[in-house]
């Protein structure tokens, strides 16, 4: 455990992975709920809401580009404002998704 090689390589590649998987699926999980039952998206945005303040933030902290797309979600945007929301907080985790291939080379 002392190599370097693991620490420096081994190590940031594994956490990719692991952050990546995890955000392809809550954004899958996200989109079924939207075709689903969009009431399920409603509560988890009341229960996101009602934590007390120190896990509201470490919710947000770790859960950022879902966070923000339910708060697109429960906006009173036009359904043009909702696309647009959609669309950025998407390509933004898919940048950060392609990124892991820069992590491979």
């Amino acid at each position: 455990m002392r190599n370097s090689i693991f620490w420096d390589v081994t190590v940031p590649r594994a956490m990719t992975i692991y952050a990546n998987a995890i955000f392809v699926v809550l954004w899958v999980g996200f989109f079924i709920a939207l075709a689903a039952n969009r009431e399920w998206l409603d509560v988890l945005w009341t229960w996101a809401q009602a934590l007390p303040l120190v896990p509201k933030i470490i919710v947000w902290m770790f859960l950022l580009p879902i966070m923000v797309g339910l708060w697109v979600w429960e906006s009173s945007w036009t359904v043009f404002g909702h696309l647009v929301g959609f669309s950025g907080i998407v390509v933004w985790t898919l940048v950060a998704v392609l990124n892991i291939f820069r992590v491979f080379r």
